[in-house]
């Protein structure tokens, strides 16, 4: 088959991540992959040297005439057996094209703004809880399919270690409101008023750094909590700390749960919409109430005070990200792609 996998974010989270993982699942399983991509996305450099066929268009917006009119002479140039649109611009901007050469279109929910996707041939959701959503917005079931992200396993678990004295608390993601890093923060001035000692480690970026920061101070915990800024080696953060927090007050899938999960770290998450389909509390990782500091901080307390539990919770996690290893979630992919063909002819 010939897939084309198109989005135009610029950005370098988990959505970019998300489509370089596809390029190299469906690549990876012997098919052949056109990127359709922002002429300055950043992701550029993921896609390189592996066998894909990049091409760039420049776009202003989903309403764009000529983007459009580009487009449709890509898909009669290059006359691929699907396009997969990551995003509602991308969507947007390829469901002229792809009708007009009668190909069948994938739109893929990477969260719940998923009015655009409506009508495709077929939708591609993450969790159970947005294929709910999307049938709940007029999508036929069966043109609904379960596809989870996915991750790149280590051939073995990292290696388990003793707590730092102090203990290193790390977390990491976009400082956006719905990700919860004020929780975190105050669930560490709780610990502090406990007389629990503490490191704090928190990368990434966002329009809530400065609001953030000046939190740590009002509750301070400033000297104890270190901001790196966005994190380019994800694996040396997980080395550097001892457990691994997840306070989002939203979260549609969660891929930096999994990537903790095969950290060889006891993991914290909020019972948001993703993490809740992954994760099983005293399992594999301790779930909280989601938007409470309170019950962060007994969490990380409670792993503080059982080390046993601590060092039980990632061999378990670590059996549960193998689920949504690259390969076993690229063949579903391709899986769905044929069936999906086969509908349309």
């Amino acid at each position: 088959m010939h897939i084309i996998n198109a989005m135009f974010s610029r950005g370098l989270g988990g959505i970019e991540q998300c489509f370089v993982d596809y390029c190299e699942a469906i690549i990876a399983h012997g098919h052949k992959v056109t990127a359709i991509i922002h002429h300055d996305a950043k992701i550029r450099k993921s896609l390189e040297n592996k066998g894909i066929n990049i091409v760039n268009v420049k776009n202003f917006g989903g309403w764009d005439p000529l983007a459009k009119s580009y487009l449709k002479k890509i898909l009669k140039q290059s006359n691929p057996d699907a396009v997969i649109a990551h995003g509602n611009r991308a969507v947007s901007l390829l469901k002229p094209a792809a009708k007009k050469q009668n190909c069948p279109m994938v739109g893929v929910t990477h969260n719940y703004s998923v009015k655009k996707l409506i009508g495709l041939d077929a939708i591609f959701a993450i969790t159970d809880d947005l294929k709910k959503h999307v049938i709940a917005n007029g999508q036929a079931e069966n043109t609904i399919y379960r596809i989870p992200n996915m991750i790149k396993m280590p051939g073995a678990m990292p290696k388990m270690r003793n707590f730092h004295s102090p203990v290193v608390i790390g977390t990491m993601g976009r400082f956006v409101k719905k990700k919860g890093f004020d929780i975190f923060l105050r669930s560490l001035a709780i610990l502090q008023e406990q007389g629990i000692d503490f490191k704090a480690i928190i990368g990434g970026t966002g329009e809530e750094e400065q609001s953030l920061k000046s939190l740590a101070n009002k509750l301070a915990i400033a000297d104890k909590t270190n901001f790196i800024g966005w994190v380019n080696n994800k694996e040396q953060l997980f080395d550097n700390i001892d457990i691994f927090c997840l306070p989002s007050l939203h979260e549609p899938f969660g891929i930096i749960l999994l990537e903790a999960f095969m950290s060889g770290r006891p993991v914290i998450t909020s019972a948001s919409e993703g993490p809740i389909e992954i994760a099983t509390n005293n399992k594999d990782c301790l779930v909280t109430e989601t938007g409470s500091a309170e019950a962060m901080a007994d969490a990380i307390k409670q792993l503080i005070n059982d080390r046993k539990l601590a060092k039980i919770l990632p061999q378990e996690a670590f059996k549960t990200a193998s689920k949504y290893e690259i390969k076993a979630v690229g063949q579903m992919i391709c899986d769905a792609i044929e069936d999906i063909i086969s509908h349309k002819t």
